[in-house]
């Protein structure tokens, strides 16, 4: 019978954290091929990898992963989707059941960026 087991990341290293208006946040993301935005605690935000290599990818296995720059915006209340000034327009989901992403944005909220 399969065996399923659940390990999470032990570490998670960012190489840069970007606060931007809500406005920005969406153009932002309108660009790119993923448009998608995640929502927990108040933030919108995503998540960019790294570019893969194999270096990365053993360090993965043993449990550390590197994000290449999470882009946020402060963002009260959820909605599937967000408009921006502009008439822009992105999904968003909801992802504050993920414990994982709980404790990233709790831990953004005690960075210099939360508050510039």
């Amino acid at each position: 019978m399969t065996e399923f087991t659940h390990d999470e990341y032990q570490s998670v290293r960012v190489r840069d954290i970007i606060r931007v208006d809500l406005d920005d946040f969406i153009a932002m993301m309108s660009a790119t091929e993923s448009s998608l935005a995640y929502w927990a605690d108040g933030v919108l935000f995503a998540c960019y990898a790294m570019t893969e290599s194999e270096a990365l990818a053993e360090k993965e296995i043993a449990g550390t992963t590197y994000l290449d720059k999470i882009l946020f915006a402060k963002h009260p209340t959820f909605s599937k989707t967000v408009k921006s000034a502009t008439n822009f327009e992105i999904p968003a989901v909801n992802v504050s059941r993920s414990g994982m992403y709980s404790r990233l944005i709790a831990w953004l909220k005690g960075l210099p960026a939360w508050n510039d």
